[in-house]
């Protein structure tokens, strides 16, 4: 659907790439990165509306990287939604394919569907698009992108002026897009939970480059680099040293505690890597409980130095006995209710292997300002 070949974009005195990607039929990726990585740069020269400096992009197989974006047959839905204050809601709607002469009578069989799809019968009607909630007028725009029945629909952080409610009922409605239209979709967001409910893959960008491309879980819990790991809130990241490589591959780590952990390409004794583990992987063990083969090695007794409260989660801050090490332990609310766990209780906590991820400190992933002390 959408290849791109060593993409390289500047604007002023950021620059873009090179970015390789490829994009097949009725895919879903999302883009992920903080507020200024490049993103919306990246979108726009994916569509045409930036010339790149270098690099191809192409659409079905063919090269589209000179051709202008309304000759490409994509849609795009801005942040700002774009609406057209003098048209009503219809005529809004109808606005691309009228631009694009489509046929009628197709166009007219495509908005019954979409205005079913979207729910807008009750709006359709409507002649000042000024008057439509927030969460109406992104259905609206939604519609006028589909309308045309693109081979490509682009999204701009979509949902960011909306509240919880309504943009987790249009994320929603996006799943069903994609999965009843076929509609390949590429949507850029900076908010993590949208990127990981709505990508079958994700892609992470930080200082213009994709630093990570792949599917979700392999994202969240084998993050590639250091700056991945940071960006998505791995909490819980040891500087450690590898002490032995063990015949299958794994390691025994050392420095401020000892670790049982996964194994990668090319690791050797003495090499110094980042060890880290999601705060909602770590384990508590409770007392006089049976302990499973998977969860015997990494264990510590440890202390309740902070408790956060986060909505629908507590963290509790431990340290670890005999180090300076503090762990993050996220639990649900229920479970912390069951707990009853206050600040200066004594509990046993494991790092299950499998959990942990690591990456070499001297890897090339950790250079461009990554090489700072964990």
């Amino acid at each position: 659907m959408i290849r791109i070949d060593k993409l390289i974009a500047q604007r002023g005195d950021f620059s873009l790439g090179p970015i390789d990607l490829d994009l097949g039929n009725s895919s879903y990726l999302t883009v992920l990165g903080p507020s200024g990585s490049g993103k919306t740069l990246f979108l726009e020269t994916c569509m045409g509306l930036i010339a790149p400096k270098s690099g191809r992009v192409w659409l079905d197989g063919q090269d589209v990287t000179r051709i202008a974006p309304e000759q490409r047959h994509i849609s795009y839905l801005p942040q700002d939604l774009a609406l057209f204050p003098h048209l009503d809601v219809r005529e809004n709607i109808l606005f691309g394919a009228k631009r694009r002469q489509l046929d009628k009578d197709l166009t007219g069989s495509r908005l019954v569907s979409l205005l079913d799809l979207l729910d807008l019968h009750g709006i359709i009607d409507r002649k000042e698009v000024g008057t439509l909630s927030g969460g109406e007028k992104q259905r609206v725009a939604l519609a006028r992108a589909l309308l045309p029945k693109p081979r490509l629909l682009f999204l701009d952080e979509p949902f960011s002026a909306l509240d919880a409610k309504i943009k987790r009922q249009l994320q929603i409605k996006l799943r069903e897009i994609n999965q009843q239209l076929g509609v390949t979709i590429l949507h850029v967001t900076h908010d993590q939970e949208e990127a990981f409910m709505l990508g079958e893959q994700m892609a992470v960008m930080i200082r213009g480059q994709l630093r990570q491309l792949g599917a979700r879980d392999d994202i969240y819990y084998r993050p590639a680099t250091l700056d991945v790991a940071r960006f998505l809130r791995n909490q819980n990241i040891f500087d450690m040293t590898i002490e032995e490589v063990l015949p299958d591959g794994s390691l025994q780590l050392g420095q401020a505690i000892r670790l049982s952990a996964p194994g990668y390409a090319g690791a050797e004794k003495g090499q110094r890597l980042a060890a880290g583990i999601r705060s909602e992987e770590v384990v508590i063990i409770r007392p006089n409980k049976p302990i499973g083969p998977e969860l015997q090695a990494n264990l510590f007794e440890a202390a309740v130095s902070d408790i956060l409260a986060f909505g629908g989660t507590h963290t509790l801050c431990v340290k670890l006995n005999g180090s300076d090490v503090t762990v993050d332990v996220e639990l649900p609310n229920c479970a912390m209710r069951d707990l009853g766990y206050a600040i200066g209780d004594t509990l046993r906590v494991c790092l299950r292997k499998r959990s942990l991820w690591t990456l070499p400190r001297d890897n090339a992933a950790f250079k461009g300002g990554l090489d700072d002390p964990l």
